[in-house]
């Protein structure tokens, strides 16, 4: 597939060919949608699956004008911005792509891009899009919106086992205090509200590509980022304790504070660790952090 022009020109010169190549029936298969175009929005292929999962317009794809299949892609995307700009990046450039799509229906689709060449010059690509929907509802923890356990043992030893690329990475397991007496207090109904409202604050936080964020279970979080300088990731963890506690959510069973507060500690490394002994100094540190009087941010710098 590295040079489509070439492949679907001899293929459509099979002698049982008619208007149809053979590699277009093939695409024409498959349930991902496959969508080529020639920098200067012309549609050179879009496959069966690509009209139907992104709703084109009959005679869309026949005009073979892309600008028509891409206003019909920005009325449906959740984020117009950023997929405009993607798209505009990637055209001209020799560089492949894969990132997720979330659409304002509620499907996400995975997006992958790679340049083709005519004539030894880039000036066409191939985009391949999937629904990705349900394997990602499939990670992600239904009343916080952040990614689960599931997810956890996938992305955090990559994590932390990647390669050193001169930032810093810190790990920190958060914890909601005394979270128990106020499900004993309030009811769980009303502790699954704070649980929306943490994972939206997290939200908020972690706005950047690469930061991550799992909720591992009943009142415990974990957060993944990399900073550039050491002392950034105290910092920003004390940015999400300040704005926890500043909600102001009542809880009389978490004294002195007398409102929900949280607890993190925080493993902080250079270099690739195991991602064992990265939790337990994170834990070690989350177990400091309570001990010490709770709603605070413990740290461990590790060798």
């Amino acid at each position: 597939m590295s040079n489509l022009a070439v492949a679907r020109s001899s293929l459509r010169h099979f002698p049982w060919s008619s208007e149809t190549s053979l590699f277009e029936r093939a695409l024409d298969c498959l349930p991902d949608g496959v969508l080529v175009v020639r920098e200067g929005a012309t549609i050179v292929y879009a496959n069966r699956a690509y009209e139907k999962m992104w709703n084109i317009p009959e005679g869309a794809i026949a005009s073979g004008d892309d600008s028509v299949l891409l206003a019909s892609a920005v009325s449906q995307v959740a984020n117009a911005v950023d997929f405009i700009d993607e798209v505009k990046r990637l055209y001209g450039s020799s560089e492949s792509s894969e990132d997720i799509v979330p659409l304002k229906d509620g499907r996400i689709l995975s997006r992958r891009s790679a340049p083709l060449e005519e004539e030894g010059v880039l000036q066409t690509r191939i985009w391949i899009f999937t629904d990705v929907t349900e394997a990602r509802h499939a990670r992600l923890d239904t009343l916080t919106g952040l990614p689960n356990r599931r997810a956890y043992a996938k992305e955090f030893p990559a994590f932390v086992l990647a390669e050193s690329d001169g930032l810093t990475r810190s790990v920190a397991i958060m914890d909601i205090d005394k979270f128990k007496p106020y499900n004993d207090t309030y009811g769980h109904a009303a502790g699954d509200q704070v649980l929306r409202r943490i994972g939206a604050i997290l939200r908020s936080h972690l706005t950047r590509s690469d930061d991550l964020v799992f909720r591992l279970g009943g009142e415990e979080f974990l957060i993944a980022c990399k900073f550039r300088k050491r002392s950034a990731g105290a910092s920003f963890f004390e940015d999400i304790r300040a704005s926890i506690e500043l909600e102001n959510i009542e809880h009389p069973g978490n004294p002195p504070y007398n409102r929900v507060t949280s607890s993190f500690g925080v493993a902080v490394s250079k270099a690739p660790r195991d991602p064992d002994s990265v939790f337990r100094s994170a834990d070690a540190c989350l177990y400091q952090a309570k001990a010490t009087g709770r709603n605070r941010v413990a740290l461990d710098y590790m060798a």
